[in-house]
């Protein structure tokens, strides 16, 4: 009988445990919207404004120039011809001497890109494109370019005179 009564017990136990309606608990909550940003920066080296000396009788290389870019989102690097060449002055641009401008990465020839200054005329086009979502100290590039004279004919070279244009290279963050 012991054991039944021990046996009965035990079974007894986890019943009322199963049949026992389980206590509420008291439970709140508070939920926190968390949100933050860091603003664009993109970085070009040189920047501002500067001047160069183009010789007009020199159909070769004018010389390089070295620019510097780092941006922390993805970015373009473009250039734009403000007279689409080098603009006669006392012609009112009836003589335009276009160029070519060629760039790569430190001179090497490594993503080499050329584009013609009447092709860039009032119109920027992409020489660098950097998809690349990292900081500004490892999304970074460095492209060194080159300015040539084209001649299209004989009686555009050595047309006396003052020549203009304005050559805008862009550093942008897309996104």
């Amino acid at each position: 009988m012991k054991t039944l009564v021990k046996f009965a017990a035990a079974v007894a136990v986890p019943a009322l445990m199963i049949a026992s309606p389980a206590s509420a608990q008291d439970s709140e909550s508070y939920v926190i919207g968390l949100s933050g940003s860091v603003d664009s920066n993109c970085e070009l080296i040189p920047e501002g404004a500067g001047s160069f000396d183009v010789d007009m009788l020199n159909v070769g290389n004018q010389g390089s120039l070295t620019i510097l870019y780092s941006c922390n989102s993805p970015y373009t690097v473009s250039l734009e011809s403000a007279n689409g060449g080098m603009e006669h002055q006392e012609s009112g641009g009836v003589v335009n001497i276009d160029y070519d401008i060629e760039a790569s990465f430190l001179g090497t020839g490594i993503g080499a890109t050329s584009t013609n200054s009447a092709d860039m005329n009032g119109t920027p086009v992409t020489i660098v494109t950097n998809n690349d979502w990292q900081n500004i100290l490892t999304n970074a590039g460095t492209r060194t370019g080159n300015l040539d004279l084209s001649f299209d004919s004989l009686n555009e070279f050595a047309v006396a005179g003052t020549y203009e244009d304005e050559l805008t290279i862009t550093l942008a963050a897309n996104f």
